[in-house]
């Protein structure tokens, strides 16, 4: 089962009992919080959204957009490392922006810092989808997303596969129209990829298209060959539906489609028999007047029944604009 790369740096310490465990612990098991908490150490008074966090077990290399370079104009995709850490003496969860006690192994992906700025340019760069693959003892990433520079949003990649250092951004041609095409998205086994994009109407809707999926990831982005592109009408609506996500057997996206709590919403469906589940609002606990946008699910190692998402809003209290949160779901 494949499991999605997260960002940053995970050193978990599983928890959970009033008493101590044999293993000497108070707690044996990891809980996330079930309302959402500002991930204060990424956040800055800019709009900081739109992450990507690839799971590797240790490590957690987490990438994001962000308009702090800019003070406020165009949005870059940035890396900065997640380090979730559960105390299993105090139950104290901590999700920061440090190395902490994994710097050796930081040492390997040290050239996500030192290449992810060969995708910016003087436009927008959104949606950064980050992706693991392993060949023996190495570890590639290949990155995708979106960019506004040639004037509609057109997905690319960058990947480390066939050069020491990421290559030149790629065009996606088989996913690209002349409308706005953007937040790519693989299913669990690699046979589709989902995206959102206004090609069909004024609104974003989901598309998914085949893929060969024993193929590496480059050869399947750099394949130029036409593709039937399939809108996807179980998942998209009359208003904008962007942002799918993928973990498992789920799918998370942002819609502001009628019947939410105000501006886009966090939503959720299941894959049963083949076929999307019809899609459920995540609630008062999650939403707001306000606008969720951009959620992941990330395998984090902490809790057994709960998933980590992290997702971005611009509701007060955060440090301004719209700052990254994070939430442990149970999805069904």
């Amino acid at each position: 089962m494949y499991k999605i790369l997260l960002i940053a740096t995970i050193s978990i310490l599983l928890i959970s009992c009033d008493e101590e465990t044999p293993s000497g612990f108070k707690f044996n098991q990891g809980i996330l919080p079930e309302l959402p908490v500002n991930l204060e150490e990424f956040n800055t008074i800019y709009d900081d959204y739109n992450s990507t966090a690839p799971n590797l077990g240790d490590l957690i290399p987490f990438c994001f957009s962000t308009n702090r370079n800019s003070k406020g104009n165009e949005f870059d995709v940035i890396y900065q490392p997640m380090n979730v850490n559960f105390d299993k003496t105090s139950g104290i969860l901590k999700v920061t922006n440090e190395y902490g006690n994994w710097n050796s192994i930081a040492d390997r992906y040290q050239f996500l810092q030192n290449n992810i700025h060969k995708i910016n340019t003087s436009g927008n760069e959104f949606g950064p989808y980050l992706i693991p693959e392993y060949d023996f003892n190495d570890i590639y990433f290949t990155l995708l997303y979106a960019s506004d520079i040639t004037g509609n949003f057109q997905i690319s990649y960058i990947s480390n596969r066939t050069e020491t250092n990421f290559s030149e951004p790629k065009e996606i041609a088989f996913l690209n129209s002349e409308y706005d095409d953007l937040y790519p998205s693989f299913n669990s086994d690699k046979s589709k990829i989902y995206f959102c994009s206004n090609r069909d109407e004024n609104n974003f809707d989901f598309y998914s298209v085949n893929i060969v999926p024993e193929k590496d990831i480059e050869s399947i982005l750099s394949d130029n060959s036409s593709r039937e592109i399939i809108k996807v009408n179980t998942l998209s609506s009359i208003s904008d539906d962007k942002c799918p996500f993928i973990f498992e057997d789920k799918i998370v996206f942002a819609s502001n489609r009628d019947g939410g709590f105000g501006g886009f919403d966090l939503y959720t469906s299941a894959l049963k028999d083949g076929i999307w589940s019809k899609p459920v609002n995540m609630g008062a606990s999650i939403n707001t007047e306000f606008d969720e946008y951009r959620p992941i699910l990330i395998n984090e190692g902490v809790s057994t029944d709960q998933t980590m998402m992290v997702f971005s809003s611009n509701r007060t209290g955060g440090k301004g604009g719209f700052d990254l949160y994070f939430v442990g779901v149970v999805i069904k």
